[in-house]
């Protein structure tokens, strides 16, 4: 008799100790999606945006061939950690039991403790931030990449899927300007390549624009597209309820970022 209790708790201890690993082990499936030149990503099933680097507006570019991006916003969203060394020049990168150390400008990086070369050196962006080899990153800590080259869009994911799609044309579709359709409107004849207002002043990063009755401050400019924070509307005419509403309207993003046509704005003096 006590060769059988001996034994069944010994069973018990297994199949306890083997539910706990396969419990850590389970991976909660999530996707981003990102796109080469564009500050939003997608998480999961969102229907809006959210921006990948809130304090530099950085995106995703293609250098040599290769994605590169800031990464640490996507390694927070499948729940990793990340953390950058000035004095090193290094990018540290935590997945689950994974670990990539990088070097800014150097193809060395570690894997576990050992020793890779990339392809592709981290770099610095325009804005100011590091921006590493995407591909590397996701091979090496469980993530499945998948490029859609027609629409220029990453998609990522972890954990399992039925399906991975390959066109993900439903992703960032610019907003549409509400008179495009009005045959009454007035011609556009300014040059949409030139970073100048409705007024003819020339616009620049840091500079207060208005749209309607929305106002933000001017992140980035690209031609005569311009990257705006829209941080105030005008809150005598707009109420909190229905500032999403007339957002759409103007073809803006409140409380967040949008990239719009220079011909649509005005410089605040």
């Amino acid at each position: 008799m006590r060769k059988w209790v001996v034994a069944i708790t010994a069973a018990s201890i297994i199949m306890a100790y083997g539910n706990a690993v396969s419990a850590e082990s389970v991976i909660t499936p999530k996707k981003v999606i990102l796109k080469v030149n564009d500050t939003g990503m997608f998480v999961d099933d969102a229907t809006t945006s959210t921006l990948l680097d809130p304090q530099l507006y950085a995106t995703p570019e293609i250098r040599n061939n290769r994605v590169m991006i800031p990464i640490a916003s996507v390694i927070k969203e499948f729940g990793g950690s990340s953390s950058w060394s000035a004095k090193e020049k290094k990018v540290s990168l935590t997945l689950g039991k994974d670990n990539i150390i990088l070097y800014l400008n150097s193809t060395k990086a570690y894997v576990n403790g050992v020793l890779k070369t990339l392809d592709s050196a981290p770099i610095t962006s325009s804005e100011g931030r590091t921006l590493v080899p995407l591909k590397f990153v996701s091979d090496n800590l469980g993530i499945t990449l998948i490029w859609d080259s027609k629409n220029q869009v990453i998609a990522l994911y972890r954990g399992e899927f039925d399906a991975y799609p390959n066109d993900y044309s439903n992703y960032f579709i610019p907003m549409s300007d509400p008179n495009e359709n009005n045959n009454n409107s007035k011609p556009d004849t300014s040059d949409s390549n030139k970073p100048i207002d409705q007024h003819g002043v020339q616009i620049n990063v840091g500079d207060r624009v208005s749209n309607g009755f929305f106002y933000g401050e001017v992140k980035k400019v690209d031609g005569g597209r311009i990257l705006v924070y829209w941080d105030s509307k005008n809150n005598l005419y707009i109420s909190n309820e229905d500032a999403d509403y007339w957002a759409m309207l103007s073809g803006v993003r409140y409380l967040s970022s949008s990239w719009v046509n220079a011909s649509t704005l005005t410089v605040e003096s």
